[in-house]
């Protein structure tokens, strides 16, 4: 999914932060002057430096501009989604860190929840993106498994952090993700997961279970992500249609 433009800036606007540039505690310019330089408009300026507030690089004060707080993204974040498909594309901006790799053999219980063949041998990856890598703070704990006779992908994703392994493995196949089968359900952490989180095990997160499929219904690869739940929120908006009627 392609990024929209005031998420674009708002990388703009962190590098700077990160790199010394806006250091900490220095005011930055404000919305008219950057989105001269920026060369888009006040409106995408404003998304963009509402991002950095929540992410807590910034903080803005009536009549007193818009100053730098931090060089390293809180720890403590909230990100609310209103849409799917932006909660695979938000954690993906973060780079992939793989843990391990092992195989497993399909179980009847992992069968029913992901959809894999029961008694098959898959590979399983563990992985960890991190928001913040001085904090140690994951932004999501994933499961993925692969087929075995693809799990060369493995050594490809961990050259490409930032690729989607499902994307690997289309390529490899010469096939196309058509369907994205997303569960939502609440959980709690077990030890390993919470370890990540800078949390207890116990405590609460949310958990998405994805399994991307072909245009034949065919399974090419599924996962296992958990969120934790005092970080996270994913909105939705329904709205009741109006109908006119031309009728006198």
């Amino acid at each position: 999914m392609k990024k929209k433009l005031w998420q674009e800036v708002s990388e703009v606007l962190v590098d700077k932060i990160k790199t010394g540039e806006w250091p900490v505690g220095s005011i930055i310019p404000g919305e008219v002057e950057l989105s001269r330089r920026l060369n888009v408009s006040r409106d995408t300026v404003r998304k963009a430096l509402e991002a950095l507030v929540k992410a807590e690089f910034i903080e803005r004060k009536p009549h007193a501009g818009t100053r730098v707080k931090a060089k390293v993204q809180n720890g403590k974040f909230l990100h609310e989604l209103s849409d799917i498909k932006a909660i695979d594309q938000y954690s993906n901006q973060f780079p992939r860190k793989i843990e391990e790799v092992e195989e497993v053999v399909v179980t009847k219980e992992l069968s029913e929840k992901l959809g894999l063949p029961k008694d098959d041998i898959w590979v399983r990856l563990k992985n960890v993106r991190l928001a913040n890598k001085q904090l140690n703070e994951a932004v999501v704990v994933t499961y993925v498994y692969i087929r075995k006779d693809v799990s060369f992908v493995a050594e490809e994703a961990q050259k490409e952090p930032k690729a989607l392994i499902v994307s690997l493995i289309e390529e490899v196949l010469q096939t196309e993700c058509v369907e994205v089968r997303q569960t939502f359900s609440a959980t709690t952490m077990d030890q390993y997961i919470a370890e990540h989180f800078n949390s207890q095990a116990g405590e609460p997160c949310l958990k998405i279970i994805r399994s991307y499929l072909d245009k034949n219904g065919y399974l090419i690869t599924a996962s296992e992500s958990y969120h934790p739940a005092d970080r996270f929120a994913f909105t939705t908006v329904s709205k009741k249609k109006r109908y006119l009627s031309f009728l006198p």
